[in-house]
């Protein structure tokens, strides 16, 4: 069995997850990126350099892959990807070659912070308040039920790029632009969770649930965090996920504030923060292997201690005589 992760970028440690798990059944993981120098391309079995997602080739380059190192599946690690991929999965059944996502209108509503926003809200599921209305966010000021700091930040935007807090109506009236790529939201002070989900592709049951505090953020991603078992945050996730109905793995985001917890984003892919789960033993990619083989995974929701600090830290590595397109290893 082998797998095709796309996007791969700096997720070192879960290139490795996979390769150490494909190993065992006599699998490869295959990794590429637009980026011929990506830190994760290095540490894959093979590695390719491919075009930009945007690019018009890049959907046949990716099957030409798929076919020269006989996948069997393919997963993306970055949001903009999604959308694109689950376009494509019917079209990569027909050769046998699944692709790891949720489908389409579940990809797009969670890219969308307005969308996601408004699911939550129809869902009776607590939200941070999302605008894109400049006159809904004067009127909310003027009655009090909005209040600065506020955020800014893009409607589809990832990796928490874009965001400026604005601090004053003026800020506000200079930043804003009218149309639908920015939203608006109040500037949440509380504690920062993150949850690791993953849903079963053969029973289609939450087999995993792992809550965490996050202590530390960087570039959009947790760099340190704590493990948690609450109740209440176990409760909401399996909520979120019974309305949403989503596949495989996924990365929840929320805030714990005074009046409970705050969704702010929902990722249908793996989180930054995975490795934290994977290992107090929430083990996804072992779940991806199995249900790949036909066999549904065993329930572990919130079966992990709790206490448990995660840590990244920095490595290096040099690339000599550079880097090329070719197989890498």
């Amino acid at each position: 069995m082998n797998i095709l992760i796309t996007s791969t970028g700096r997720r070192v440690k879960l290139v490795q997850y996979f390769k150490e798990e494909l190993h065992k059944i006599g699998g490869k993981v295959i990794a590429i990126d637009c980026d011929p120098s990506a830190p994760a391309l290095q540490v894959a079995d093979y590695a390719e350099n491919v075009p930009i997602v945007t690019h018009p080739d890049y959907i046949k380059k990716v099957r030409n892959l798929c076919i020269k190192y006989d996948v069997h599946a393919v997963l993306s690690l970055i949001d903009p990807e999604l959308s694109v991929l689950a376009s494509q999965k019917h079209e990569f059944a027909k050769e046998n070659i699944k692709i790891i996502v949720s489908n389409k209108e579940i990809v797009d509503l969670c890219l969308d912070k307005y969308f996601t926003f408004t699911f939550l809200e129809k869902h009776c599921l607590p939200a941070i308040p999302t605008y894109i209305n400049k006159d809904d966010i004067l009127i909310d000021i003027q009655n009090q039920k909005l209040s600065f700091p506020l955020v800014i930040k893009p409607r589809y935007g990832s990796a928490s790029i874009g965001i400026t807090i604005i601090q004053s109506l003026e800020k506000l009236e200079t930043l804003w632009f009218d149309n639908d790529d920015l939203v608006v939201q109040p500037f949440i002070s509380g504690q920062e969770y993150g949850i690791d989900g993953y849903v079963d592709l053969v029973s289609y049951e939450t087999t995993n649930i792992f809550c965490k505090r996050k202590i530390k953020m960087r570039a959009g991603e947790t760099d340190k965090s704590v493990s948690v078992l609450d109740p209440n945050l176990i409760q909401l996730t399996k909520k979120v996920i019974n309305h949403l109905k989503p596949i495989g793995p996924i990365d929840i985001d929320c805030f714990k504030t005074d009046n409970g917890y705050l969704i702010s984003e929902i990722n249908p892919r793996f989180g930054g923060g995975y490795p934290h789960a994977h290992e107090m033993g929430q083990n996804f990619v072992k779940n991806i292997i199995n249900n790949l083989s036909g066999k549904a995974n065993e329930v572990m929701v919130a079966k992990y201690p709790e206490g448990s600090i995660m840590i990244k830290f920095d490595d290096i590595m040099i690339l000599h005589g550079g880097v090329n397109s070719e197989c890498m290893r």
